[in-house]
């Protein structure tokens, strides 16, 4: 007799790292109960059919800052979750920063309880581990973060509540604090820029009257990255730190993790869509609408860190999603150094990554692990990432065979003006559904979840939320 599930997806083909195959994928209770044979019979409550569809392994975003709760006209969690879902992502990694900073067992579980009943997606959360709350650390990975990020620049002066907790500007300081997150064993993130070199360049590129789009370009150089990642380096092999270096940008820079791995060290590294589709000229033509941290760079730099992507030396692609309203990112154009720094990506890094396969840049297994799989090795997400029996039914259907042109204006994120450096894109690649433990959450351009839906995703609790955190999100 057929089995029985609550869902088969029919007619599609299974896209891993290690390679393509049709196959329908059972679901039973919110994960993949079987893979079959295409022909085999089965017998399911709910049956879709994904014929000429390829079919990932839920994409996971390992780098998103909705900040919520903060600014909700910049973007809050329900929205940012909506546009997760739309481009595929059925998990995201929140960072620390927020009116509410996880950067204590307190901030963790008031951000749970303020995020989840809003999430359309499964979550998870990285802690702050900074110089003022290194007694901290412990605690925030036995609430259940993912990981840890640290700033080694200052914060904005107006946001210092958001950041609370997340910066180490003492170099003193900064091995005492690797070595608190090392013993947790989670994984440690860092923004690697140094911030007495930026701030002099941009004081001297202030001074001759350079405020146009390219001076925050020049304010910031690889060099300015490459200098942050040898002292991150060194200090890892120091302080036996599992290190993540986050939206890295220089080749030189991947050239020296790919050093630092034959030596033994632990470490994992990131980049983001702009540092593979923009370059600095994008400055030029949309100044605040194009200023990240570290900034755009050459075309022949973006030439060069693609081979890193394509021999895996880069682990992950996330998004480093940062909204912004337009009329905070609109002062670039009177001066750069005016506007805020971070882009908007949840919608299209799929649609781009898709594009670059169909380019022949990437081949859709690396897409797979790239996007999925690798980030769930990365940050220990146990059932995620995988097209496998007993892994969450976290599912990604796209038509390769769909073009069309990316225009901000249609995307979900409140902060849609400030993903229109992308504009005029012309893509391959379309997402059709999105499956989060077995509920489609997106289908055909229509968010079809609910709100809540989305669970809190926990490397030290096997993504179950805690009974003291339910009793939390139930007061």
């Amino acid at each position: 007799m057929p089995e029985s599930f609550d869902l088969t997806v029919r007619g599609g083909t299974l896209v891993s790292g290690q390679g393509l195959r049709p196959a329908t994928v059972g679901v039973r209770d919110g994960r993949i109960a079987a893979l079959l044979p295409p022909d085999e019979g089965a017998i399911a409550a709910q049956e879709i059919d994904a014929t000429g569809l390829h079919i990932l392994p839920g994409i996971i975003d390992p780098h998103v800052h909705t900040r919520h709760p903060g600014v909700p006209e910049r973007e809050d969690f329900a929205s940012g979750t909506r546009a997760a879902a739309a481009g595929g992502i059925t998990t995201l990694l929140e960072m620390p920063i927020s009116k509410v900073p996880s950067s204590s067992r307190n901030g963790v579980r008031r951000r749970l309880a303020a995020m989840q009943p809003a999430a359309y997606i499964d979550f998870g959360l990285y802690g702050g581990a900074g110089e003022q709350n290194v007694e901290a650390i412990a605690e925030q990975a036995d609430a259940g973060v993912v990981a840890f990020k640290t700033f080694l620049q200052p914060p904005p002066p107006a946001r210092l509540d958001e950041f609370s907790g997340l910066w180490c500007t003492d170099r003193d300081a900064l091995p005492g604090v690797m070595r608190e997150v090392a013993a947790t064993g989670l994984r440690h993130a860092f923004h690697c820029e140094d911030a007495t070199m930026y701030a002099g360049l941009q004081r001297q590129l202030e001074q001759a009257g350079r405020t146009d789009g390219l001076a925050h370009a020049e304010s910031r150089p690889p060099l300015v990255e490459e200098t942050s990642v040898k002292t991150m380096l060194a200090l890892a092999a120091e302080t036996n730190a599992a290190l993540h270096i986050v939206h890295l940008s220089s080749p030189r820079s991947a050239a020296m993790v790919v050093d630092a791995r034959a030596r033994g060290l632990n470490v994992t590294a990131e980049t983001c869509p702009p540092y593979l589709f923009l370059t600095e000229d994008a400055l030029a033509l949309y100044a605040g609408f194009a200023k990240c941290n570290p900034p755009l760079r050459k075309a022949a730099d973006v030439a060069a860190l693609w081979r890193f992507v394509q021999n895996g030396t880069i682990d992950v692609v996330g998004t480093d999603h940062s909204p912004f309203t337009a009329e905070e990112k609109s002062r670039g154009f009177e001066n750069i150094f005016l506007a805020p720094s971070g882009l908007c990506g949840l919608e299209i890094l799929l649609p781009l990554m898709l594009t670059a396969a169909s380019d022949h840049r990437l081949t859709l297994p690396q897409v797979a692990r790239l996007l999925s799989e690798r980030a769930a090795e990365v940050f220990g997400l146990a059932g995620k990432g995988r097209l496998a029996p007993g892994a969450d039914a976290d599912l990604t259907l796209v038509d390769l065979g769909a073009e069309w042109t990316f225009d901000h204006r249609s995307a979900l994120t409140k902060s849609r003006a400030n993903m229109q450096a992308f504009d005029g894109m012309r893509l391959r690649g379309r997402v059709v559904s999105t499956f989060v433990r077995g509920a489609r959450v997106f289908h055909e351009g229509e968010i079809t979840g609910i709100a809540g839906h989305g669970r809190f995703v926990s490397r030290a609790r096997d993504l179950r939320i805690c009974a003291e955190d339910l009793r939390i999100l139930r007061r």
